[in-house]
């Protein structure tokens, strides 16, 4: 029988990306990417971190009713795309009773909240999700 690893190491070092919704931009022509890569399009392998920033404004969205059990409690699943100043991040819309209210355009901000939890070792994963700005 094959014993199965923790993934600790892997999600520990995706923290800045997880938690403090950190990017890449290429030293040479200024690309910012998320989740990081080890080549930009323009060949260089020297980036520095580039936080992006806390607010973006949702593109587009779908609202699912109908969800695996491990997602039930958070029917209805909404799960968004967000323009973060140019880069464009896929993220769960939370703290939104009527999906119906939602429109292109809006503005969200980047939340922290629990993602996922791993039953059988205890674990807890938090990252970012998206908020609107207003009630909706």
């Amino acid at each position: 029988m094959v014993e199965q690893k923790l993934s600790i190491p892997r999600y520990w070092r995706r923290t800045p990306q997880y938690y403090r919704l950190e990017g890449v931009q290429c030293v040479r022509c200024g690309r910012v990417y998320y989740p990081p890569r080890a080549v930009c399009e323009c060949g260089s392998r020297e980036f520095k971190p580039y936080p992006l920033p806390s607010t973006g404004k949702l593109l587009n969205f779908t609202v699912l009713y109908s969800v695996p059990a491990e997602f039930e409690k958070m029917k209805p699943l909404i799960i968004g795309i967000v323009d973060l100043g140019g880069v464009r991040v896929i993220g769960q819309i939370v703290d939104c009773m009527n999906p119906e209210k939602l429109n292109p355009g809006m503005e969200v901000e980047v939340v922290f909240r629990m993602v996922k939890m791993d039953g059988t070792y205890g674990l807890i994963n938090y990252g970012y999700k998206f908020r609107p700005i207003e009630n909706c």
